[in-house]
């Protein structure tokens, strides 16, 4: 399938999350499968770590909001930070893989 990626439509992923002067904090789950979470309960351990996202990072997430294309959200980052958002079209694909495989969004289509 080709998908034309400023034409999709990401959305957060369904993580208990905070802001912390201007940093997103979600609580990530440590491990996935069923035998990691005994595993970490046995060694009495939390579930989850804070995975702390910067300011930019911080700002795409929470615009993610199952409604706004990526092209739109685009240009909120390019009005909210200028030139230090540049080179915006060629970071945003990369942006968004790391995100999509760690499952910080996931996109409507999906």
């Amino acid at each position: 399938m080709n998908r034309n990626l400023l034409e999709m439509i990401p959305k957060r992923g369904e993580y208990k999350w905070e802001l912390e002067s201007n940093n997103i904090l979600i609580a990530m789950p440590r491990l996935r499968s069923s035998i990691g979470k005994k595993f970490i309960k046995l060694a009495g351990k939390s579930p989850t770590y804070k995975l702390k996202l910067d300011q930019f990072c911080s700002f795409f997430w929470l615009e993610c909001d199952g409604m706004k294309t990526v092209n739109e959200i685009g240009k909120a980052l390019r009005n909210q930070f200028g030139e230090e958002a540049e080179p915006l079209y060629q970071r945003l694909p990369q942006l968004l893989k790391v995100m999509e495989r760690n499952k910080l969004i996931r996109f409507e289509s999906d």
